[in-house]
C-alpha cells in the first residue's frame, strides 16, 4: 500500500486539496470514482474538491480577465479556478489535450493569467497518456499498477453511470414516438452541451416546451466514440481505432470489456448502430479525409443520424467563437438541406440573453407541431367569438381583436412602451376593451419578449413565442408565403417555409442588434429626422453611401466620418438601410437564400428604404404585410383561437394598478434579480428567479409581504 501523501514543501504534513472545474454532472462523478479508487489503494491525504456551483458571478469573473474572442468554456473554467482559490484550494486539474481543439492550451493560458494576477493556485495538466501524473507527485511510490487500477475504475464507473442515462433516453424516445411529441437531437461542442450554466439550461427548456430531447454527447461517447465507428468506415479508420482501443483495454486489464465489445456489447442502447454507421459513412464526403478539431466532424455525423432516425429537428450548440463548430455549422446547413431536417444553431457567450434562449426553444418546438398538424388544418381553424392577441415587444406594445369566425381584425392598438411596459399593457388592453363594450373578449394569448409578464398581468390563458406568432400572422396575410423578414425595435427574425407552407427554419439575432430598428435610430438622431421619415429620405438619394453595418456603435462613428467628408444626408441614410439589410441577411438568415414570396413585417417594414434594400439584395419583390406593426399580435390572437384558449383580460381596467417590487436575492451566489409583479396589490408572478423558489409569494398581498420574515431572508439589497 502507498504511504499517506506528504506536503510538497518543507512544512508539516497536511491534506492536499485538488480542485476540479465543473462540467455538468461529470465532475462530481469523477470525484467520486477517484475517491473510491484512492480509498481502495489505501491512499490518504488527497482531497478532490469540486468548484462551487457556476453562477453569473463565476462567468463574469472568468470573462473579465480573458480576451472576448476566447470561447466561453475557457472563461467559465477560469471563473471556476478563481472560486476554488477563494475556497483555499492550492492546485487545480485541467485537461491538456483535445486533439486539434485549442482547449489543450487552456491550462497554459489560465496559468499565465493567474501568475499575472498574483494568484497562488497552481494549474496541473491532465494528459491522456498520463492521467495520474499529478497523483504520483503527491503520493511518493504510487505505482504504475495502481495507476492502471485507478484509470480502469474511472472508465468502468463512467460507462456504468452513463448506461442508465442512455437506456432512459431510449425508453423516452419510444414513449415520445407513441405520443407524437416533437423529437429534437442535440449535438455540438461537448462542454457547452453538457454544462447547463454554459447553455442557459437549454435542454431543460426544450423539454419544458414539450419536446423529447436526445443528447448525442454523454461523456462516455466522447471518450469511447471510436468504439462505435464502423470497422469498414472511411479510410479503414474504424479498424485501426478498434485495434488501438483493444490494446488500451488490454494494458488496463479490462478483459471483461474486450469480451463484451467483441460479443457486440458496449453499444449505445439509445442509438441505432446501423443508422449511426451509415451516417458516419455518409458524412465523409462533406468533410473528406480531415477533421477540424473539437467535436466538429462528429456534429455532421450526428445531424445526418438524426435525419435518418426520423427526428424532427437538430439543435447544434457551440460557444462563441468555437472555430471547429463554426466551420462545420456551414456544412451542417448543407446537410440539413440535403436530408430535409431543420437545424438551429445556438451560439453562446457570456452576453447571450436568457430570454433569447427561451424564445428560440419554444419556437423550435412549436414549429415542429405546425409541421405535424399541417398548415391547412392550422389555418382552417375557425371559432366564434372575439380573440385578443397582445404583443409586448422591446419598444412597443400591440393588440389585435380578431373575429374568430371571419378572421376580420375588429380593432387594434399600438403604443410605445416608453420604458414602462406594464403601463403600456394596461393602456393597450383597456383601449381595446373600452372601444368594444358589446364585444366581450372570448379568450386570447400574449406574445413578444414580455409575454410572460403580460400573461400574468392580464390573466391570459396562453403565452406563445413571437417567432411562431409572426409565422402565423404572415401566413394569414398570404398563405403561400415562403420567407418572412421581421424586424422590430431591438430584435429581428427570419422564418423559412417549405413548398407546403410549413415553417421549417428560423433565425434570430442574438449577440448584436445592428440588424434591427435601433440601428436606424442613430441616423434619425444624427439628421434630426423622425424615424418614419427615413424611408422617404433614403428613396430621394441618387446612390447609397457605404456604411459599416456590423455594429450599431461603429455605424454611428462611420456616419460622423461620412458627414465630415461631405456626403449628403440622403445618401448616408440610404447606406444605413442597405447596411441593415445586408447585416440581417448575413447574420440572421445565415446567408440562406430567401425564396419568394417574401413578406416583410415588423415596424421597420414601414421604412421603404429598407424594403428597397432587401428587394435589391434578394433580386426579387418584397411584399410588405398589410398590418406590419401588429402582425405578431394577429398571430397570437389566431393561435389562441385555434387552441381554444378562453378567458383572461377582464381584469385589465383603466384604474388597475400594475407595479413591481424588485430585489437581489441572497439565497445563493446566483444573486438573481427577482421582480415580484403585482396587480392591485396582489403578487401575480415572480420573474428573474432561476430556481423558482420565489413563486411561493404569488397571490400574497405585497404590502404585508414586504414585512414578512420569509421574504426578508432572501433579500440582499433592492435593485
Amino acid at each position: 500500500m502507498a504511504k499517506p501523501a506528504e506536503v510538497r514543501d518543507t512544512g508539516s504534513p497536511h491534506r492536499s486539496r485538488i480542485g476540479i472545474p465543473l462540467m455538468g454532472r461529470y465532475s462530481a462523478l469523477l470525484k467520486r470514482l477517484v475517491d473510491e479508487a484512492l480509498a481502495e489503494e489505501g491512499v490518504e491525504g488527497v482531497d478532490l474538491e469540486l468548484a462551487p456551483p457556476i453562477t453569473r458571478r463565476t462567468v463574469e469573473r472568468g470573462s473579465g480577465y480573458m480576451d472576448e474572442n476566447v470561447c466561453l468554456p475557457a472563461k467559465i473554467m477560469l471563473g471556476n479556478i478563481l472560486d476554488l482559490q477563494d475556497a483555499g484550494v492550492d492546485r487545480v486539474l485541467e485537461w491538456d489535450n483535445c486533439g486539434d481543439c485549442r482547449q489543450k492550451a487552456y491550462w497554459l493560458m489560465h496559468r499565465s493569467i493567474l501568475r499575472q494576477l498574483g494568484a497562488k493556485v497552481e494549474v496541473d495538466a491532465l494528459q491522456p497518456l498520463d492521467l495520474t501524473g499529478w497523483l504520483e507527485e503527491l503520493v511518493p511510490g504510487f505505482s504504475r499498477r495502481q495507476t492502471r487500477r485507478l484509470v480502469r475504475h474511472v472508465l468502468r464507473g463512467l460507462w456504468a453511470a452513463d448506461l442508465p442515462l442512455m437506456q432512459a433516453q431510449a425508453r423516452r424516445l419510444e414513449q415520445a414516438e407513441a405520443e407524437g411529441r416533437p423529437k429534437v437531437g442535440v449535438c455540438g461542442e461537448i462542454y457547452t452541451v453538457l454544462e447547463p450554466a454554459a447553455n442557459l439550461d437549454l435542454v431543460r427548456r426544450l423539454r419544458d416546451a414539450g419536446a423529447y430531447v436526445h443528447n448525442a454527447l454523454p461523456l462516455s461517447q466522447f471518450l469511447f466514440h471510436q468504439l462505435f465507428e464502423p470497422a469498414d468506415g472511411p479510410l479503414g479508420r474504424g479498424t485501426r481505432h478498434r485495434l488501438k482501443w483493444s490494446a488500451g483495454f488490454a494494458y488496463l486489464g479490462m478483459w471483461r470489456e474486450i469480451g463484451e465489445w467483441c460479443a457486440g456489447g458496449m453499444q449505445r442502447p439509445d442509438v441505432d448502430a446501423d443508422l449511426f454507421h451509415r451516417a458516419f459513412t455518409e458524412a465523409e464526403p462533406y468533410l473528406p479525409k480531415t477533421g477540424v478539431g473539437g467535436h466538429g466532424k462528429e456534429s455532421i455525423v450526428w445531424t445526418i443520424y438524426y435525419a435518418l432516425a426520423g427526428f424532427d429537428s437538430v439543435v447544434h450548440i457551440m460557444p462563441f467563437p468555437c472555430m471547429p463548430e463554426a466551420t462545420t455549422s456551414v456544412i451542417i446547413d448543407e446537410v440539413a438541406g440535403d436530408y430535409g431536417i431543420s437545424v438551429n444553431h445556438f451560439v453562446f457567450d457570456q452576453q447571450f440573453g436568457e430570454q433569447n434562449v427561451i424564445t428560440r426553444a419554444e419556437a423550435l418546438v412549436n414549429m415542429v407541431r405546425f409541421r405535424h398538424r399541417g398548415v391547412d388544418a392550422l389555418l382552417g381553424a375557425r371559432r366564434r367569438g372575439a380573440w385578443l392577441g397582445l404583443d409586448v415587444g422591446s419598444t412597443s406594445t400591440k393588440a389585435v381583436l380578431l373575429d374568430g369566425g371571419t378572421l376580420e381584425i375588429l380593432d387594434q392598438q399600438y403604443e410605445f412602451n416608453q420604458r414602462d411596459p406594464m403601463s403600456a399593457i394596461r393602456r393597450v388592453v383597456t383601449a381595446i376593451i373600452s372601444r368594444n363594450p358589446d364585444t366581450p373578449v372570448t379568450g386570447g394569448a400574449t406574445t413578444g419578449s414580455g409575454r410572460t409578464l403580460a400573461a400574468a398581468l392580464v390573466d391570459a390563458p396562453l403565452a406563445v413565442d413571437e417567432i411562431s406568432c409572426q409565422a402565423v400572422g404572415c401566413m394569414l396575410h398570404r398563405s403561400d408565403v415562403r420567407s418572412v423578414i421581421e424586424i422590430g425595435g431591438q430584435d429581428s427574425k427570419f422564418i423559412s417555409m417549405d413548398d407546403r407552407g410549413i415553417p421549417v427554419w428560423f433565425g434570430m439575432n442574438s449577440i448584436c442588434s445592428a440588424g434591427t430598428g435601433s440601428f436606424l435610430s442613430s441616423a434619425a438622431r444624427e439628421f434630426d429626422l423622425a424615424v418614419e421619415d427615413l424611408g422617404a429620405c433614403a428613396r430621394s438619394a441618387q446612390c447609397g453611401v457605404n456604411i459599416t453595418g456590423r455594429c450599431g456603435v461603429f455605424a454611428e462613428s462611420d456616419i460622423v466620418s461620412k458627414q465630415q467628408a461631405g456626403y449628403p444626408a440622403s445618401g448616408i441614410v440610404k447606406g444605413m438601410c442597405q447596411a441593415l439589410a445586408q447585416n440581417y441577411l448575413n447574420n440572421v438568415c445565415r446567408s440562406r437564400r430567401l425564396d419568394g414570396p417574401i413578406v416583410f413585417t415588423g415596424a421597420v417594414a414601414l421604412n421603404e428604404g429598407v424594403a428597397d434594400a432587401f428587394a435589391e439584395l434578394c433580386g426579387q419583390d418584397v411584399e410588405i404585410h398589410d398590418e406590419p406593426r401588429v402582425s405578431g399580435a394577429l398571430g397570437a390572437a389566431f393561435l389562441a383561437l385555434s387552441r381554444d384558449a378562453r378567458g383572461g383580460f377582464s381584469v385589465c381596467r383603466a384604474e388597475t394598478a400594475f407595479d413591481s417590487h424588485t430585489f437581489q436575492c441572497a439565497g445563493c451566489s446566483n444573486a438573481c434579480e427577482v421582480s415580484l409583479v403585482h396587480r392591485d396589490g396582489r403578487v401575480v408572478c415572480a420573474l428573474g428567479s432561476r430556481c423558482g423558489v420565489h413563486d411561493r409569494f404569488c397571490e400574497q398581498d405585497i404590502t404585508s409581504l414586504l414585512d414578512d420574515p420569509e421574504l426578508q431572508q432572501w433579500v440582499a439589497q433592492p435593485v
